[in-house]
């Protein structure tokens, strides 16, 4: 389990952390994990402060430079477009030669200055059906199940997953920053044994109604690969 900690934030969430394990001797395994909305302009303008991009570009090419493992993590709101999402995973992918790539679409937690520019569903469908189209999906070293990439595209359609991403102080919800998370948390404890959040799609609920991010649908769709 890789439990994450972050510094920073902006109207996207958390800005950049690191991922800790355990290797097999028991040694702490640790490579940064950054987060970047986008080429300059566009991730500077995500995370409301200027000289961010670069950075985390620097931080990135001086943690390859001494040999650790490098992640990133790239959330899209409705500003961007097919082309603006290959642009910065082609960037990721070729310029920076990333280990790997998490991508998710902007989530509307309660206490984001911004709320104008969060995608919706078929919103989010719509994006990355075109800029996974022509075959660059496949290109990209992206840390996703296929099938959760199928979900953003609109090819799958999942509930989200209680409980499913560890974290340092506890386990995470699937919708992590609802106002009532304690009460949602009291409920889902009695309520569903299989950890599922029942019913509750992308859409489905008006407090999540435009959810589909990772840390919510990711989880369920390797459960569905291993055929649960």
């Amino acid at each position: 389990m890789a439990p994450d900690t972050h510094r920073g934030s902006g109207p996207s969430g958390p800005g950049q952390g690191s991922r800790i394990g355990v290797g097999a001797g028991g040694e702490p395994l640790i490579h940064p994990e950054v987060h970047l909305d986008g080429l300059r302009e566009r991730h500077d303008a995500s995370v409301d402060h200027a000289g961010t991009f670069d950075e985390a570009v620097e931080a990135i090419r001086e943690s390859q430079r001494r040999g650790f493992r490098v992640t990133t993590n790239t959330t899209f709101f409705n500003t961007g477009a097919p082309q603006t999402v290959r642009e910065v995973l082609d960037f990721l992918n070729d310029d920076l030669r990333v280990d790997q790539m998490m991508i998710s679409p902007a989530y509307a937690y309660w206490k984001a200055p911004d709320q104008e520019h969060f995608l919706g569903v078929e919103q989010t469908r719509q994006l990355f059906r075109q800029a996974f189209a022509d075959g660059h999906r496949r290109r990209w070293r992206l840390n996703h199940s296929p099938l959760f990439l199928d979900f953003l595209e609109g090819k799958a359609d999942f509930s989200g997953t209680a409980w499913g991403i560890p974290e340092l102080l506890g386990l995470r919800l699937a919708a992590p920053l609802l106002p009532d998370e304690r009460q949602l948390r009291q409920h889902l404890q009695g309520a569903h044994q299989d950890h599922r959040l029942a019913g509750v799609r992308a859409g489905s609920d008006p407090r999540c109604a435009n959810c589909m991010a990772h840390c919510g649908y990711e989880p369920t769709a390797v459960l569905a690969t291993m055929g649960r």
